[in-house]
């Protein structure tokens, strides 16, 4: 569980580095990997649900609830900056046949949800920093275990 929770992770985490790149990537690309990022890291606020669903949020410690916190100012940054992204969209809406309207509502909304969702994530990413380390050294264990069972 915990591998695919890695890749899982890893993937969003490629996903949105390349989405935040606009001028790296172009419009056109970085609206469609945008639309891949926000359901990756959706499947990631689901798969980080577990945690939440399987203690009880009375057991959990102060710093548990801020970290649970965190993640659902995350979410609600992510979906202003999706929504906006999208009422904006130079590409992926056209060829969808859509248009919205409010360009100079949504592009300033979407500048600023894009700021503070960056600044978010790499609080996130730093909080859990820990995990991911203990967890990539846990997974190179297990396969060292493995090659040296295979060699025996």
């Amino acid at each position: 569980m915990e591998k695919k929770r890695l890749v899982l992770d890893g993937a969003a985490l490629v996903l949105y580095a390349l989405a935040a790149l606009p001028a790296f990537t172009g419009i056109a690309a970085h609206e469609w990997l945008s639309l891949a990022a926000i359901a990756v890291l959706l499947a990631h606020c689901v798969a980080g649900l577990g945690g939440v669903a399987g203690g009880g949020l009375l057991r959990r410690s102060p710093s548990w609830t801020a970290h649970l916190a965190l993640d659902g100012l995350i979410l609600v940054v992510l979906a202003v900056c999706a929504t906006s992204g999208i009422m904006v969209s130079g590409a992926a809406l056209p060829a969808l046949g859509l248009h919205a309207t409010g360009y100079f509502f949504w592009d300033p909304l979407h500048a600023v949800s894009a700021k503070a969702l960056l600044a978010l994530l790499l609080v996130h990413v730093a909080l859990h920093a820990g995990w991911v380390a203990a967890s990539v050294r846990r997974e190179g264990r297990v396969r060292r275990e493995g090659r040296r069972r295979e060699g025996s």
